[in-house]
């Protein structure tokens, strides 16, 4: 009935694994090479750029170093005592870097995403 027996198709794993070891190996390669990629793509992407934090132009914007009696550093925000509030500039605080601020009657409250810290120490070197 079949022009070919049984025994022909008749194949081991280890039969297919040696004749196609070339293609297997191929295949592999290109898996191996698509997800490297894709990782190194993805991390990239995912690193935001460093802020440069010019210590002149916050200071200006705080209305000089003398005008900060005091800080304080918690997560993303600084809390700064000033002298005069007065002396603030709040488009200068926001091209500076900061992204938000709150004003209370005793203190300033600065709120930087992603690296309070540095700038923190720029600003008063600790």
């Amino acid at each position: 009935m079949f022009p070919f027996s049984y025994r022909t198709l008749e194949m081991t794993f280890n039969d297919f694994l040696r004749d196609n070891a070339w293609w297997i190996a191929l295949a592999f390669a290109g898996l191996v090479l698509l997800s490297v990629a894709l990782i190194l793509l993805i991390n990239t992407k995912a690193k935001p750029k460093a802020r440069v934090i010019e210590k002149s132009a916050y200071l200006e914007a705080l209305g000089g170093e003398d005008n900060v009696l005091s800080h304080e550093r918690k997560g993303s925000r600084i809390m700064l005592k000033m002298q005069d509030y007065e002396k603030l500039d709040r488009e200068k605080l926001k091209e500076a870097g900061v992204d938000g601020f709150i004003l209370m009657s005793d203190r300033l409250t600065l709120v930087i995403k992603g690296d309070a810290e540095a700038v923190e120490k720029t600003l008063f070197g600790e």
